[in-house]
């Protein structure tokens, strides 16, 4: 591998942000995403205003929680019949960049429950992560901001960044962070890989104990083999990314900013952020 992976790894963009607002919350006694930082903003607030600074798609994926409202409503575009459940979306006239969106988890039906086709279950962080991609390769389809990029077969090859609301480490931060990091490790390993071999498809943020899959970069041509995964019941991310992500170590300043569990972890954050 020489130059020429590089320059590939380089030319591909940032399709657009998906932030995860859909978790339990349950040791933490209330919604995470609804947090109060000391600014006065929701702990999803504050993800969607830093992430609007990348000037991409912003989608929200909070498991029909309603999260979105809290958002200014002149700001959302509500899809919650988009792709995610292979239904048009009603974007108006392609123009997304920049556009903040709520968009359906994707539900897929158990293969065990086929003789009962409405019934569905839950897919977890996966189910809002595949509906991101598929919603950001459609809009690739109809969205004049990608027609400098290259073809449309050229979509597969973008990146999603995901964001979720149990952390304070924002997507700017993750972006720029990644990249860098990404870059640094593609360059540093160019004797030891062989140009054939595919770079990873996944990036994601660790820290000295734990890979955080939920603060990564995801390539949209895995938008296939993540559905077909969650199609046959699976829901393990782990287990999905393993074979096709790298860790790369966050700043240890990021580390009580992340994953964040209980009241006395978020404060915390917030003292530090």
């Amino acid at each position: 591998m020489t130059d020429a992976l590089l320059r590939r790894l380089d030319a591909k963009p940032l399709a657009g942000v998906v932030i995860l607002a859909g978790g339990l919350s349950t040791r933490m006694g209330s919604p995470k995403a609804l947090l109060k930082l000391p600014c006065g903003d929701t702990l999803l607030q504050y993800h969607v205003r830093r992430a609007s600074q990348l000037g991409v798609p912003i989608l929200i994926a909070d498991n029909g929680q309603g999260f979105a409202t809290h958002i200014q409503a002149k700001h959302i575009i509500f899809a919650e019949h988009s792709v995610a459940n292979n239904e048009s979306s009603n974007t108006e006239g392609g123009n997304t960049a920049g556009s903040i969106r709520h968009i359906a988890d994707y539900q897929p039906c158990s293969r065990s429950l086929q003789a009962n086709a409405n019934e569905k279950h839950s897919a977890g962080p996966l189910g809002a992560i595949l509906a991101g991609m598929q919603q950001l390769l459609q809009d690739n389809q109809t969205d004049s901001r990608f027609a400098d990029i290259g073809s449309h077969s050229d979509a597969g090859s973008q990146w999603m960044l995901v964001v979720s609301c149990d952390s304070l480490v924002n997507g700017v931060d993750i972006w720029q962070y990644l990249t860098e990091k990404k870059a640094q490790s593609v360059s540093s390993s160019v004797d030891a890989v062989n140009e054939d071999n595919a770079p990873p498809q996944m990036y994601c943020l660790a820290d000295n104990e734990r890979d955080y899959p939920l603060l990564g970069l995801y390539q949209l041509s895995l938008v296939s083999s993540l559905k077909s995964y969650l199609d046959s019941g699976e829901r393990r991310v782990m287990r999905f990314i393993h074979p096709i992500s790298q860790s790369l170590p966050m700043p240890q300043a990021w580390y009580t900013r992340s994953n964040l569990n209980t009241p006395q972890q978020f404060q915390l954050a917030c003292q530090q952020l």
